[in-house]
């Protein structure tokens, strides 16, 4: 499982969740630049996702109950990183568990660790 500081790449085809223009999302928000969190496969318009990211964090989280009893969903590894040519460009994606956005197959290419500037 990716930790903080691995830097890895997203290439095309990946499946994750990013801040996008609602236009990319809902049929009716044609023409809406407003930014919705939702998830993409990075193809298309989307290969602006295409990249080198550095993990800023790590949770186990996500999990929850279906509609029956017997319908659970555990929590999975989350992932969240940060482009390293444009830190406000964030996405984040799942290693485990049962969600849209995940990529279970990703090797760190790199190591970094953060350091404050004062």
């Amino acid at each position: 499982m990716l930790q903080e500081g691995d830097i890895i790449e997203i290439k095309e085809g990946h499946k994750i969740y990013a801040d996008i223009p609602e236009h990319f999302v809902y049929e009716n928000k044609k023409g809406s630049f407003k930014l919705t969190h939702n998830d993409i496969k990075v193809e298309g318009e989307l290969k602006y996702f295409v990249g080198k990211y550095i993990v800023y964090k790590t949770t186990n989280d996500g999990g929850g109950m279906g509609s029956s009893i017997n319908d659970f969903y555990p929590d999975g590894h989350h992932v969240f990183c940060e482009r390293l040519d444009n830190f406000e460009v964030k996405i984040d994606f799942y290693q485990s568990g049962s969600f849209t956005a995940m990529i279970k197959d990703i090797n760190p290419i790199g190591r970094a660790k953060r350091t404050l500037v004062e």
